[in-house]
């Protein structure tokens, strides 16, 4: 019996330890083509990973992909990233479940906006699977860099340094976070929270953006979708500017309201 034991042990000690140090041994570049392939098939978007791939499986399951691209298979703009790392909940793995513990975007570049007919340009994926399947309990976006355009009248807006920490219940919702962004070298700290998707594609936001270096800040609570490829926004924004030396959100001097407002 005692001999029974010991050999049962031996083989988990050696399992770990396989599980442990295996992956050490092993060139996980040359799986490349299966990375990308089964990001391909889950996203429906064109998936590559230019750079250096890693796994290990304990003590915590990781992903790291270096040097990464994607975008619909019919659109010549990409969304790059220098490091995409990726922690899953252990438990949740062996369960069959895609609990993220935590995800880690580093210098994502993508630009996105309306093209000549007010229609979105943006490389939303066709997932392929259940979106309520796959949460993230932390998320990281640093040093990231987003052109917004509008070809109809020609404006563009460039954010630099753009970081973001926060959590997604659900690829569905609903999403909540905060970070920072730059424009024109002034540094914008907002706070996002969006609700679930609805059956009809909509869901409602709620962005508050202030100014480091100003006492202004700006709030938006919406409700966003898309119909035909427009996106329309239907409740209210708000602009204040803080009298004298308030903490913010208190003294405004004014705001403004706009409902039911859609892109030209």
């Amino acid at each position: 019996m005692q001999t029974t034991l010991l050999g049962v042990a031996i083989a988990i000690i050696l399992a770990l330890v396989t599980a442990l140090v295996g992956p050490l041994f092993i060139d996980w570049n040359s799986y490349r083509g299966e990375f990308e392939a089964r990001a391909s098939r889950l996203t429906g978007l064109d998936f590559r990973v230019t750079g250096a791939i890693d796994a290990r499986l304990l003590p915590i399951p990781t992903v790291v992909l270096q040097g990464v691209e994607f975008g619909r298979p019919d659109e010549g703009s990409k969304v790059r990233a220098r490091l995409l790392r990726i922690e899953f909940a252990l438990g949740a793995l062996a369960r069959g479940e895609w609990r993220i513990a935590e995800a880690r975007l580093e210098g994502p570049e993508f630009a996105a906006g309306l093209d000549g007919t007010g229609r979105l340009a943006w490389p939303v994926p066709k997932l392929g699977f259940d979106l309520d399947g796959v949460s993230i309990a932390r998320l990281h976006i640093q040093d990231g860099r987003a052109s917004l355009a509008d070809a109809a009248s020609d404006a563009r807006l460039m954010l630099d340094q753009l970081d973001f920490t926060g959590e997604l219940r659900s690829l569905a919702g609903p999403v909540k976070g905060e970070g920072s962004f730059v424009v024109a070298g002034q540094r914008y700290p907002y706070r996002i929270a969006v609700g679930r998707i609805a059956e009809d594609g909509g869901a409602k936001v709620r962005l508050t953006v202030d100014a480091t270096e100003q006492p202004l800040a700006a709030e938006a609570d919406v409700s966003i979708w898309v119909q035909r490829g427009v996106p329309r926004f239907e409740g209210s924004l708000q602009l204040a500017r803080a009298v004298g030396r308030a903490p913010a959100g208190a003294g405004f001097a004014h705001h403004r309201a706009v409902a039911g407002h859609q892109p030209h």
